[in-house]
């Protein structure tokens, strides 16, 4: 139940957020256009520490790592700490250029961006304070668009339209198939979900409202 209201959720957000023009717009604030490199390292270890005061990049030692070994890397947000934290080995693969470690460092910093930056944080502040379902699902939805910005700042949009067209979506070393799955179903539908969204969610919306306040008003 939990797995569904997720996707839903994140269909919703699919259709009021535009990724694509966040993506550009986050390379912008990291002084990059929207064709360059996102140079996930450099930013992570120089770029944040100086827009965030908050902010610490954390190198942690393979034998102090206790995450689960399919967990690289995690970010962890908190009043006054702002923290991304790394395996060693993993940092030791990025700074070597292995594209799977440089990937889930842009995964992190898209974490740090969704709650500092554009201020989606999906209750991320009062996260304690959830039912266990609520935090699975916001947890969910949290991963599925930090996976959806991360696939659009490393790659631009033609080029997974054009992998795909290809029949060459070998992005395994960095993505796993729910995340191509997710960024492209985006790329091949955001333009329709905008436009559902527009055109009959929100007439419905209002009709609904106002249909709630004509009944207030007869009551």
């Amino acid at each position: 139940m939990a797995d569904q209201i997720s996707v839903v959720g994140t269909v919703i957000l699919m259709m009021i957020v535009d990724f694509k023009k966040m993506a550009v717009e986050f390379k912008k604030f990291f002084g990059l256009d929207s064709t360059q490199m996102f140079p996930a390292l450099s930013i992570a270890e120089n770029k944040l520490c100086q827009a965030d005061a908050h902010f610490e990049f954390n190198v942690i030692p393979d034998a102090e790592w206790t995450c689960k070994n399919s967990v690289q890397a995690y970010y962890k947000h908190c009043k006054n700490r702002h923290e991304i934290c790394i395996k060693e080995s993993v940092y030791d693969k990025a700074r070597n250029g292995d594209r799977g470690a440089l990937y889930s460092i842009a995964h992190e910093i898209s974490h740090w961006g969704l709650i500092n930056y554009f201020n989606i944080n999906l209750g991320v502040q009062e996260f304690e304070q959830l039912d266990p379902v609520s935090r699975v699902v916001l947890m969910n939805i949290h991963e599925n668009i930090a996976d959806l910005l991360t696939s659009l700042l490393v790659f631009s949009e033609e080029e997974l339209l054009n992998a795909q067209s290809a029949g060459d979506l070998d992005f395994s070393s960095c993505m796993s198939k729910d995340q191509v799955s997710l960024a492209l179903f985006y790329c091949q539908n955001h333009q329709i979900l905008t436009e559902n969204f527009i055109n009959k969610i929100v007439p419905q919306f209002m009709a609904q409202n106002k249909q709630t306040e004509l009944q207030r008003r007869i009551g």
